[in-house]
């Protein structure tokens, strides 16, 4: 009887391993982040830190559904990044349901702490996204 039991475990945390592995897969979009303003390209200089934060783009409620950080070897220019957002790599904030449309912030960071849009900072950002979309995000206003 006891077997039985330790298998029946076993077998209902291999069912749900799965079912969170597939959802560890969830892909939010695929983006491609740029800085093409020569002006704001110069601001750039020596930031380090990217941070792209999702929304829910259906909501009036400013608070992000998820962020990447992500630390840059060289000075932006041109397209300077490009990767999948998913649930593996973005790290989720306060969970609920995956929203249906994004609003895409990407934001080069001077100080290099999460938060507030600060001065010095540059940000860009993609509007009513399509869950799964491909994004191209265009860093356009210093703050």
């Amino acid at each position: 009887m006891r077997i039985a039991h330790v298998f029946a475990t076993a077998s209902a945390l291999l069912c749900f391993s799965s079912v969170t592995h597939a959802e560890a897969q969830k892909k939010f979009a695929d983006i491609e982040i740029s800085i093409d303003d020569p002006t704001l390209q110069k601001k750039d200089a020596g930031i380090r830190t990217l941070y792209v934060t999702l929304y829910d783009a259906g909501s009036s409620m400013p608070m992000p559904y998820g962020a990447l950080k992500v630390d840059l070897d060289k000075d932006a220019k041109g397209t300077f990044y490009k990767g999948e957002l998913n649930s593996t790599n973005v790290m989720i904030m306060g969970g609920g349901d995956v929203p249906k449309t994004l609003r895409i912030k990407a934001r080069l960071d001077k100080d290099g702490s999460a938060g507030r849009d600060e001065a010095g900072d540059l940000v860009g950002i993609a509007d009513q996204v399509s869950l799964g979309a491909k994004v191209k995000v265009v860093i356009s206003r210093a703050i």
